[in-house]
């Protein structure tokens, strides 16, 4: 039954979508919607999608190879040669020269597709930004979630929960495959909603609260850790806005307390989900632990996590030193571990080897880096607070290895680029001259 309310609401949405971008849309914000909604629309039907089709290739990686073949065609080159892109080609080169190393090209292919996925639909919003502004974008933007957020929200309704594989605990996910990727859906929206200016929709700051809420029914530990921060600054920037200066340091001194009164309340209603993150805060050394010396009960730590961490480490550690600077190859892990690495930092050190692994915390710093030096301060402290959710969310799972989580990040990196750092703005007014909007 929920097979066919996934359907009539799919058709539902996709008349939304085609109502959205024929009215008052650029096409750059046009190809980004239809791209989510393609994603989204997909893996709804996982049962169909997931499993390889023609070539070895599934449906949704054909959605996902169709759309960034597209993207490559519409997105103007200069985009593509913007510097602002040159870290993530430094990493990108790190990724085919590990690839061609260990001659693990299927993996390279499959990898940089994703990534290629990615760097379209980053440019599709930069552009669009650029464009018609970044309130009308990431408004009419909102559209593309309406099918995954009114599928979970019918699962609670109807009951449609899963339990997680890990601990039998509920997951309300609207019938999608895996509550790590769909949590990620519901990240992009909450984000997204967190960009669109107060007065633009109706009942924001409602909606925002109901997103939290439904992440948290996602059941999803890595993500509610990763949503902490774009929700505190979230609250923070909302009562900060509405404040007249003499206000803003009693007011927000208490605004600070209730938001860590909540945390705290918050962290006793999960702490059977969260007492594995203390206990591995308490003993980090278990990370560099060969794994042939765990024991049952420390194999179960963060659902098994650490154990698989450190199977990872020791594999490279243990390996030779052209591996470990070139690492063992894109995708190499499924030809020794059972499972992915539940943790980027350390699939990329063993996959890109120390090349690669140092390349992508590069970009991730200069991302970093430009969202806190972002004119827009309110703006900046957004993006960069979410980015470092989002970095701490990769400690813990892998949310790059999904086209969901690379959506996510695609929004960011695509706000921080369409908007001017302090520096920029201040050269520009020493000489006289407005903001720039062109591409460089």
């Amino acid at each position: 039954m929920f097979e066919a309310i996934k359907l009539l609401v799919g058709v539902v949405s996709l008349i939304m979508v085609y109502r959205t971008i024929t009215g008052n849309c650029n096409k750059y914000l046009a190809f980004a919607i239809c791209a989510i909604w393609l994603r989204y629309f997909l893996s709804a039907f996982h049962t169909i999608t997931y499993p390889s089709l023609v070539a070895g290739f599934s449906i949704n990686a054909l959605g996902s190879i169709g759309v960034a073949g597209l993207g490559l065609l519409l997105i103007p080159t200069a985009v593509f040669t913007l510097k602002k892109l040159f870290p993530f080609y430094v990493f990108f080169t790190a990724i085919a020269v590990s690839g061609f190393v260990n001659m693990q090209i299927p993996g390279t292919i499959n990898v940089l597709v994703k990534w290629c996925y990615f760097l379209v639909l980053a440019g599709a919003l930069f552009l669009s930004i650029r464009c018609q502004g970044q309130n009308e974008t990431f408004k009419k933007l909102l559209v593309a979630f309406v099918m995954p957020v009114s599928l979970q929200m019918l699962s609670i309704v109807l009951g449609e929960a899963k339990a997680t594989e890990a601990d039998g605990s509920t997951s309300y996910i609207g019938g999608y495959n895996h509550e790590a990727a769909f949590s990620m859906i519901i990240v992009s929206f909450i984000f997204v909603l967190g960009l669109v200016n107060r007065n633009a929709i109706s009942f924001r700051t409602t909606l925002f609260t109901v997103a939290v809420v439904l992440l948290v029914l996602v059941n999803y530990r890595t993500a509610i850790l990763t949503i902490l921060p774009i929700a505190a600054i979230f609250y923070f920037t909302l009562v900060e806005q509405r404040l007249k200066p003499s206000q803003k340091a009693p007011v927000l001194t208490i605004v600070t307390m209730v938001l860590a009164i909540l945390f705290f309340v918050l962290s006793l209603s999960m702490q059977e989900r969260f007492a594995d993150v203390g206990l591995l805060v308490g003993n980090l050394d278990l990370i560099f632990k060969a794994p042939m010396y765990f024991s049952d009960a420390e194999q179960d730590i963060m659902s098994a996590r650490v154990y698989i961490w450190s199977q990872y480490i020791n594999a490279f550690t243990n390996a030779d030193l052209l591996h470990q600077i070139f690492g063992f190859g894109p995708d190499s892990w499924k030809h020794k571990f059972d499972l992915y690495a539940h943790n980027t930092y350390v699939s990329y050190v063993y996959e890109y080897g120390y090349l690669g692994f140092i390349s992508f915390i590069g970009l991730m710093a200069y991302i970093l880096t430009a969202s806190f030096n972002l004119s827009n301060k309110p703006l900046g402290k957004i993006l960069a607070f979410s980015l470092i959710g989002f970095m701490i969310m990769n400690m813990a799972t892998m949310p790059l290895w999904n086209i969901e989580g690379l959506i996510f990040f695609a929004l960011a990196l695509g706000t921080v680029f369409a908007n001017p750092s302090a520096q920029k703005v201040s050269k520009e007014i020493g000489a006289g001259h407005k903001t720039s909007m062109e591409i460089n």
